[in-house]
């Protein structure tokens, strides 16, 4: 090889290893291994610290009843005598919001690893959880365990028995994913998930202690299910790049 032949081809290797280098751009994406632990300890602080300072001002504004934005709007529409006003149901909308945002992601990038990179566990993860939290906005839209399912008959009780099976199942196809990211975020969630569900089946009442406990802690619980699986998604989708 000639110095000329080799000195181009120097360059053009020198070139290609610092193009696929971790932490470079190519095409305009960044390339990376994962989140950075920056990117994941922002996440964890923000996870608690948005949602809980948010509550707090929603509790601490003088404007009107926090407890009339915390019920859903039919429920706040019917029992307000006031009927109606556009604050009503404005923390159930946002939860709404956030588990329609997040189903969507989730089925997005199940259906990704599932068609196009074949990653059976991500794909699993994903899809479940995508497909759960799908059922549990439509559940909270429309107040499907309060008020759909017992109008044919079936009990409250019976129904959320239902959801906690499909947690279980979508536990059962996901928990080593689970145990490799930030798992204590989905705990926490869960956690306040299910303080919301015995709060409402302990005392079912429209005092305001009670509804803004119940529903104080299921915000919180949505948006720690929310950073949870948009993070541990997008995450997947950073590491693929580099399988």
């Amino acid at each position: 090889m000639c110095p000329l032949d080799r000195g181009s081809h120097e360059e053009t290797t020198t070139m290609h290893s610092h193009t696929n280098a971790p932490g470079n751009e190519i095409g305009g994406f960044p390339q990376t291994r994962g989140l950075s632990s920056t990117a994941k300890n922002w996440i964890k602080g923000l996870t608690f610290v948005l949602p809980l300072g948010f509550l707090v001002i929603v509790l601490l504004q003088p404007w009107v009843e926090p407890k009339w934005m915390f019920l859903d709007p039919l429920t706040a529409a019917e029992q307000s005598g006031d009927c109606c006003h556009t604050y009503y149901g404005f923390i159930s909308h946002l939860g709404v919001m956030l588990w329609s945002a997040t189903a969507a992601v989730c089925l997005f990038t199940g259906g990704l690893f599932l068609f196009y990179k074949h990653q059976r566990g991500v794909a699993l993860f994903a899809l479940s959880a995508g497909v759960l939290t799908a059922w549990l906005a439509l559940d909270d839209a429309f107040l499907v365990h309060e008020l759909v399912m017992p109008s044919f008959g079936i009990p409250q009780n019976a129904v959320l028995a239902s959801y906690a099976a499909l947690a279980l199942i979508y536990v059962l196809v996901s928990w080593r994913l689970i145990l490799s990211s930030d798992y204590w975020i989905l705990l926490a969630g869960g956690a306040a998930l299910a303080l919301s569900i015995l709060v409402d089946t302990v005392f079912h009442s429209l005092v305001p202690s009670p509804v803004l406990l119940e529903d104080g802690s299921k915000f919180f619980g949505i948006f720690c299910w929310a950073s949870f699986h948009i993070s541990t998604c997008f995450d997947q989708l950073l590491r693929s790049q580099h399988r």
